[in-house]
């Protein structure tokens, strides 16, 4: 099923959501922790971070923010993992962190400030949907298949 190779820089991120997981929340985390980790060898990379965040998700209560940040680290570095790959993939990485870096904090600032939880969810689903629909946009008239109306 996984139609790229495993990267050393995945493995890193894999192994430190684990060993993340595991120090913060004993067997739970251990669990969760081994099954992310044969889910990056074995699935493609969005499905590993997509299972990555889901347990994030559910230990976010149980955890402090050291910890979250070092989980989200360790998804990130199984994200970008497959960029080592391609060509300019330091410029690939670069731009892929920052961007996580500041949505990321950016999200983190609005908790801290207004202390509401969906406040903050419903900011990042907006700006991941308008993000979304743009990149869309972008393809469809880079593939030529807009039509000019007027």
């Amino acid at each position: 099923m996984r139609r790229e190779r495993p990267t050393w820089l995945g493995g890193v991120g894999a192994l430190l959501v684990a060993v993340g997981c595991t120090v913060a929340t004993g067997l739970p985390g251990f669990i969760a922790g081994t099954v992310l980790f044969v889910l990056w060898y074995t699935v493609p990379t969005l499905y590993t971070v997509a299972f990555g965040q889901l347990v994030v998700a559910a230990l976010a209560d149980d955890i402090g923010v050291a910890f979250l940040v070092l989980l989200e680290l360790g998804l990130l570095a199984v994200l970008v993992g497959p960029s080592l790959r391609q060509d300019r993939p330091g410029w690939r990485i670069g731009v892929t962190s920052v961007v996580a870096a500041l949505f990321g904090g950016g999200a983190l600032a609005v908790y801290r400030w207004s202390g509401r939880l969906p406040l903050v969810v419903g900011g990042v689903v907006l700006v991941v949907a308008v993000i979304s629909y743009g990149l869309h946009r972008y393809e469809r008239v880079a593939l030529g298949l807009v039509e000019d109306n007027i």
